[in-house]
């Protein structure tokens, strides 16, 4: 008899052992399910963060020829400010002129048209 207890022994180690297997399945089919669902949302991040440094660049760009533009405009305003403050001065030197010129009673002609 004591092969029999022994065989049923075996029998219930393997039937625990085809347990385990099928857990252990489960188990393994459930992470594949987990893994699949992270992989799919890292795929989607990975997208997102994608477009996301296209538009950063994009902008980049926008704002460097914004910059460019604007210290054109700013390099044209200047040169035209120069050349009004010269005019600005030859006008005022001029009347200078004039007026010293009057005072001392210097006639001009008259001026006819």
């Amino acid at each position: 008899m004591p092969e029999n207890t022994d065989i049923d022994h075996v029998y219930r180690v393997i039937d625990k052992l085809d347990e385990a297997i099928d857990k252990l399945a489960d188990v393994s089919s459930d992470i594949k399910q987990i893994l699949a669902v992270h992989e799919t949302r890292l795929d989607q991040n990975e997208n997102i963060m994608e477009r996301h440094f296209v538009q950063m660049d994009a902008i980049h760009q926008r704002v460097s020829a914004l910059r460019d533009d604007m210290n054109t405009e700013s390099t044209r305003l200047m040169e035209e400010i120069s050349t009004l403050q010269q005019w600005k001065w030859a006008v005022v030197g001029g009347a200078a002129i004039v007026s010293g010129l009057i005072s001392m009673g210097v006639h001009f002609p008259a001026v006819t048209g």
